[in-house]
């Protein structure tokens, strides 16, 4: 028998497995694990879309009810991560849908301004954010923060490999071009790589 190590990779993702069978076999609690391994990164990954602590919260709250309800349709082709991410991903994209109408009028009243300004308590990474469209934070942050490979993303998102790895490609010339046009990033330079 080969000894795990505390904190490997291998090791959370049997216990999360492990937790999934359990739950599937009825025993509620053990969702509790699923929920306190996710709940942070959900957190982050919604608020970067939603920009909103409320909506956020909301959100999380939703994605892991509608998780728990569509559990027996999970199985073990994918990772649970890639499963819940792509639950994610959709139930933001429904979201972000329902307040289209909005959002594009938002949107002309950026253009019309001559420049955008951004507030000095913003990061970088939050203003460059900004610049990007909804999907394109998606496959950033998937990408970036989450570590996932273009196959998973595509799993995640629906398309296909070369078109995330195409858009990945395009979104990081988009904000580079964003990051040497104005040189200065929220009144400091940016040494960040993307």
């Amino acid at each position: 028998m080969q000894a795990t190590i505390p904190g490997d990779p291998k090791d959370k993702y049997s216990q999360i497995e492990l937790a999934v069978e359990r739950v599937k076999a009825g025993e509620q609690q053990a969702y509790e694990i699923i929920i306190r391994q996710f709940e942070r990164q959900m957190y982050t990954y919604c608020f970067y879309i939603l920009k909103n602590h409320e909506a956020t919260e909301d959100a999380v709250q939703d994605i892991f009810i509608r998780a728990y309800e569509n559990l027996h349709q999970y199985s073990k082709q994918t990772s649970f991560s890639a499963w819940l991410y792509k639950m994610a991903y959709h139930h933001l994209m429904n979201i972000k849908r329902k307040h289209s109408r909005w959002l594009k009028l938002v949107q002309q009243v950026k253009e019309q301004e001559p420049i955008a300004q951004v507030s000095p308590h913003k990061s970088v990474i939050e203003e460059l954010l900004t610049y990007l469209t909804p999907e394109e934070r998606h496959i950033l942050l998937l990408k970036a923060v989450e570590q996932y490979s273009f196959e998973e993303i595509s799993n995640i998102m629906g398309l296909k490999s070369a078109t995330i790895r195409k858009k990945y490609e395009r979104l990081r010339r988009k904000l580079l071009d964003q990051r040497s046009k104005g040189g200065l990033v929220n009144g400091q330079t940016s040494n960040t790589t993307l």
